[in-house]
């Protein structure tokens, strides 16, 4: 059976696009040393030949999906109990993304969940030792680049994230659909 190919934000993305980093650095790197292989075969073991430099340009690609990985190593999906958890908090017309990773030129971010609701972008994570101001600056910084009003917010701990979702109030049915769109589409594009 074939595997469903996630998307970034849904549950699970994470760690399929981890394995995939993982298969593509194998893959590349098993590509290269067969041409190279082939190329010592094909000219009498003399490793100077144009197999050898086909060999070498397979180090690029397998550079990339090793940096994927390396990027995405240190984070881990939450598990299944927790999603359910966390899933329960959502109203109807709210988006949740989960295990987003994002980068900016100072630093890797990553929350285990972010809830787009009303005008509020409201994520959370687990790892108690991210500093959530980094966060929260330069999430508020892409969306004041792009002209939206949303107020964000990142919870460290459940009960925080809790009391939050409960204080948003109905403000769902007002959402201006848009601009919804386009902060979805800022999240996952900012998603590694």
């Amino acid at each position: 059976m074939k595997k469903q190919k996630l998307e970034r934000g849904q549950y699970g993305y994470l760690k399929q696009r981890k394995q995939k980093a993982l298969y593509g650095t194998f893959l590349m790197v098993l590509i290269g040393v067969a041409i190279f292989v082939l190329g010592l075969l094909l000219n009498k073991m003399e490793a100077t030949n144009l197999f050898t430099v086909i060999a070498v340009c397979m180090v690029m690609p397998a550079a990339k999906y090793f940096v994927s990985y390396v990027v995405l190593f240190p984070y881990k999906p939450m598990d299944a109990e927790t999603k359910e958890r966390l899933d329960s908090y959502a109203k109807d017309g709210d988006t949740v993304l989960y295990d987003v990773v994002f980068t900016s030129s100072e630093k890797v971010m990553h929350l285990d969940c972010i809830y787009v609701t009303g005008h509020q972008i409201i994520g959370y994570t687990s790892r108690a030792k991210d500093n959530v101001q980094i966060m929260q600056d330069y999430l508020k910084k892409e969306l004041k680049l792009r002209c939206l009003s949303y107020v964000v917010y990142i919870a460290t701990e459940e009960k925080q994230l809790k009391d939050r979702m409960k204080l948003r109030g109905d403000e769902t049915a007002e959402t201006n659909t848009e601009a919804k769109e386009e902060v979805l589409s800022m999240l996952r594009t900012f998603t590694v």
